[in-house]
């Protein structure tokens, strides 16, 4: 008689999560991933049709995560401007332990595992970040132009923890107030 394990699929993901993070996302094989669950590979299979889906899925999960923290923020209309070293710090948390896929997906690498991060990260933020930036009393033509860029700046922070989200909105402020007063 067959052996069942109860919650098998969530299973398989906390130990691959358990695995990107004590290891990194590169040791993370299904041959691995089996040998700790005590399974064989073929039942990840029956769940899973590749580590690449493995690793999509704990993405999409952290990162919704990270969109409905966002989604709450716009709820009770925080300002742009407190809001974005929130969001950052948010998002290091939420996505930390996929970093090392984040970045090779933002930087190309992972282009055969159907990862488009334009479409799961960037346009979800974005538009998370117009909502934010008019709710904070800025013109929505300008909130279309700065959505972008502020998404991929949070983005840039997320991935290097050595970017200072603050000091990096301080110097923009600063440069903006010298701007206008040379002209």
């Amino acid at each position: 008689m067959p052996k069942i394990i109860e919650n098998l699929r969530d299973d398989i993901l906390s130990e691959s999560l358990k695995i990107i993070r004590d290891e990194g996302v590169d040791r993370l094989s299904i041959r691995y991933l089996s040998s700790r669950l005590a399974i064989a590979p073929s039942t990840i299979y029956n769940y899973f049709d590749s580590k690449e889906q493995i690793v999509r899925v704990l993405i999409k999960a952290h990162w919704e995560k990270a969109l409905d923290d966002i989604d709450n923020m716009c709820r009770k209309k925080i300002n742009i401007r407190t809001a974005l070293p929130e969001i950052v710090e948010n998002l290091r948390s939420c996505v930390k332990p996929l970093l090392q896929f984040h970045i090779k997906a933002a930087i190309g690498k992972n282009k055969s595992s159907g990862f488009d991060f334009g479409n799961i990260i960037i346009d979800p933020l974005s538009r998370r970040m117009k909502l934010l930036i008019t709710g904070s009393g800025i013109p929505e033509t300008d909130a279309e132009e700065m959505a972008p860029v502020l998404s991929r700046l949070a983005i840039a922070c997320m991935c290097d923890p050595g970017l200072d989200i603050e000091e990096i909105i301080r110097t923009t402020s600063k440069i903006q107030t010298e701007g206008r007063q040379n002209v």
